[in-house]
Formats: structure tokens, sequence, C-alpha cells
């Protein structure tokens, strides 16, 4: 297998991908969506006969579909800039042995076999090394060797951890 390398500068519209595919694939996500839904349904079939009623029908309808996306902006803005480690562009080689990460004169390899989950979305591809700690590889940065990446995971890790789309 040829390495393949690239760099990542995080940059605040990335992590705000990844948070609303986290916040947002999945059960939980789904059922918040129908919650607030449900609210906005019930605002429009005019339940609510108080102003209290229709305003806390309103906020609820808001909730998932408004106020969490603009709230996950603002954490992913917040991220981005006080994470000292998103100062400067992180390095990352992928190859036999797993994935090397590196900044400067630091490096950490993370073995194939630590890999929870792969997912891949329209713009990025989501390495999980736990449910919440993930790499995250725009595919702007891999710029043509999404395939050979595709390839790199499948076939050193367990099938149903792979979530990559393969061309047919």
């Amino acid at each position: 297998m040829e390495e393949i390398k690239f760099s990542v500068r995080m940059r605040v519209k990335t992590m705000y991908r990844f948070l609303m595919h986290h916040g947002y694939a999945g059960i939980s996500g789904i059922i918040n969506l129908i919650i607030s839904g449900g609210a906005l349904i019930l605002l429009i079939a005019g339940v609510g006969e108080t102003k209290t009623s229709k305003v806390a029908l309103l906020l609820i309808a808001a909730l998932f579909t408004v106020i969490n996306p603009v709230y996950l902006y603002y954490k992913a803005a917040k991220q981005v800039k006080l994470t000292p480690m998103f100062a400067n562009p992180l390095d990352y080689v992928i190859g036999e042995e797993g994935l090397t990460v590196s900044q400067g004169e630091e490096a950490l390899t993370v073995e194939w076999k630590e890999l929870r989950n792969v997912v891949e979305t329209k713009k990025d591809f989501y390495v999980y090394l736990s449910l919440t700690r993930a790499y995250i590889f725009p595919k702007e940065n891999l710029a043509g060797l999404e395939e050979a990446f595709r390839v790199a995971v499948k076939s050193h890790t367990k099938p149903e951890i792979c979530k990559c789309k393969f061309k047919e």
C-alpha cells in the first residue's frame, strides 16, 4: 500500500459539519426533528389557546431546527478558535501501521485496530476513535485521494467499521 499524505487546517465550517452530523445522524437526531416538527404541526393546528402555550410550541419547534444549529455553529467557531492544536495545520499519513498525525515535532500513530468507525459524508470522512472523538478529513484536503483512502480503510478494518461510499 502506498502512503497517503495530506494536511488539514481545521476550519469552522468543517467543524460545524461534523457537529451537525454527530448531532443529527442517528436515532436521537431523528427524534429531535420529530419533536420539533410535531410542535410546529400543533402550533399550526391551533392547539395552543394561550399566548404562553403558543410561545412554548414555537420554541420547541425552533429548538432543533433553528436554535440548536445556530448553537452548534457558535460551538464550532469557539472550538476552532480556542483549541491550540487547530492553530496550525495537522499533517496526516495513512499507511500500513495506521494513521499518523503530526504537527511540528510531535507525532502520534493510531493503529488500524484502534478505529471504532469510519463514516463518509458528502464532504468529509470522520474517523472515530471513540463515540465522540474523531479525526475529521475534509475531502477537499485529500486532493483526489478519496478512493485510495476508502480502499486503505476497507483493507485494514472490519467490514462493520468502514461506512464509506465505494464507487460501483
